[in-house]
């Protein structure tokens, strides 16, 4: 019986030693993993912090802090202010109270609340009437372009195409021969230029899953929009129907900077920035290759936004030096096909800048989603600009003709 016993009592010792050395082992796993997962957090800690702001960009209680500090958010560069910078005259008049939309009268201040609107700024003969910052943000904010990029990119192309450095009417796959397999490689670069080009693209915003927010996670967490763009294919004819592809403008952009061998921060620096008298830095937002969000990724200061729609204002002049021709002026804001063209309760379209609702001639506007404007009309020499972070949009009163609805009441009442 003590034989017995203590057979016994070795055996549980010898168990009890085995699973001491097990969970010795699974300690020691655990610990590894959590030290591996530790490491990998801190060695990509910008990517997750990045990649948690976009998902987090465009939270109610974030949105404006988030427009006007992206640059805390992406990879970016500067561009610098360069020499005095133009100064406007100030003759200050008092907003329309309300304006007519779809028949019935909006008051304007519930519309600017509604619209989360974070500066309005009214040109008028180059003197300031109007100019105010809401919801906490300043003069100095540099906001976030969004779309309002893709007419910097177009006054870029023009100055390329004015050196004959670009033939519009030739194919993409002639400049880029890359994108030569890819659904833009037999499209005309004027097609493009058009947002016609018969490329797939989905840029529902509020879908998870679509292109335009895949491509704001490629942002976030690295990877080339070039090797994006070469993976696009052809879904219809191009040229023949108006389809918005926001990455028809990094096409333009990719040829803007094959045939200068500049980039597009040094060619906005050097065209745009050091010749009309911006007064403040910039920055443009990039992947994580270095290169420009062509189509939507400026930050500017609301005042140099409208000193770059006085430069559209003034067909391309700056002081009597041409910057950009008044030709390509007049091409950029001109419909070329009928399907482009401006009617009733419908936008028209001409190389990246929009046209209103039966547009006047000379009357044509640059924006961007959440609502960013730059409204020009030439007729009677008005500049204005709204910067926005307005996550209502999308809703059924159509916030762009309801936006344009209101800035023509200005202009009337600047008369």
């Amino acid at each position: 019986m003590i034989a017995i016993g203590y057979c016994h009592y070795i055996n549980f010792i010898y168990q009890e030693t085995s699973m001491s050395t097990v969970f010795k082992f699974i300690k020691a796993v655990l610990l590894s993993i959590f030290i591996i997962v530790i490491i990998l957090v801190a060695f990509n800690w910008q990517s997750v912090t990045r990649l948690y702001s976009v998902v987090s960009l465009f939270d109610e209680a974030l949105v404006v802090d988030n427009f006007s500090n992206m640059k805390n958010v992406f990879f970016n560069k500067k561009i610098v202010k360069q020499g005095d910078p133009y100064v406007f005259d100030v003759d200050l008049a008092a907003l329309p109270e309300s304006f007519r939309y779809r028949g019935h009268v909006t008051n304007t201040e519930d519309f600017l609340t509604r619209r989360a609107t974070t500066a309005l700024l009214v040109l008028k003969d180059d003197n300031i009437t109007f100019e105010q910052y809401f919801l906490g943000t300043k003069s100095d904010d540099k906001r976030i372009s969004w779309s309002m990029a893709k007419s910097f990119v177009s006054i870029l192309f023009g100055m390329q195409v004015d050196a004959g450095k670009i033939d519009i009417e030739k194919t993409v796959g002639f400049y880029l021969p890359e994108l030569a397999t890819s659904g833009y490689g037999n499209v005309k670069v004027k097609h493009v230029l058009q947002m016609s080009s018969g490329v797939k693209w989905n840029e529902d915003y509020l879908d998870f899953y679509s292109d335009i927010n895949k491509m704001g996670r490629v942002l976030a967490i690295g990877g080339s929009l070039d090797q994006m763009t070469s993976e696009l294919v052809n879904e219809s004819a191009p040229g023949q129907a108006f389809h918005y592809v926001s990455m028809d403008t990094h096409v333009i952009g990719m040829i803007l900077r094959r045939v200068s061998g500049k980039s597009l921060v040094e060619l906005l620096q050097q065209n745009i920035w050091n010749t009309i008298g911006m007064e403040s830095d910039a920055y443009w937002l990039t992947d994580s290759q270095g290169t420009a969000f062509a189509l939507g990724g400026l930050n500017v200061t609301t005042r140099d936004y409208a000193r770059f729609g006085r430069l559209l204002l003034n067909n391309g002049a700056f002081n009597g030096k041409q910057i950009v021709s008044a030709a390509w002026i007049k091409a950029a804001t001109t419909p070329q096909a009928d399907y482009l063209q401006p009617q009733v309760g419908k936008l028209g379209y001409g190389y990246q800048i929009w046209l209103p609702p039966e547009a006047e001639q000379g009357e044509f506007f640059c924006v961007g989603v959440y609502g960013q404007y730059i409204y020009v009309n030439q007729k009677h020499n008005v500049v204005i600009v709204k910067n926005s972070a307005d996550l209502g949009f999308l809703d059924e009163l159509n916030s762009k003709q309801e936006t344009i609805a209101f800035f023509r009441e200005i202009v009337a009442s600047l008369q």
